[in-house]
């Protein structure tokens, strides 16, 4: 994995946005558009400013370029909250 790569990784506490590194090359707009999702609205869901709220069609092809399985599916796509104590 190059270091632009791995940095991403580790910027990231968005469970979607981590398969979204994982698993394409597709930057967040291409990933947004691929998705039919505005791409602003898919930044507020990976800050966990606004629930995500996708279409059928949305899911439809969030699943099929990320290659999901219903039981891969994040409970929540904004960032994770840290543990103060970690």
């Amino acid at each position: 994995m190059n270091s632009k790569r791995e940095r991403r990784l580790q910027d990231s506490e968005s469970p979607i946005e981590l398969l979204r590194i994982q698993r394409t090359k597709l930057s967040q707009n291409e990933f947004a558009i691929h998705c039919d999702i505005p791409p602003r609205t898919y930044q507020r869901w990976i800050a966990g400013k606004t629930e995500a709220k996708l279409s059928p069609r949305q899911w439809k092809a969030l699943m099929q370029i990320l290659n999901l399985t219903a039981d891969e599916i994040p409970d929540d796509f904004g960032a994770i909250e840290q543990d103060p104590a970690s």
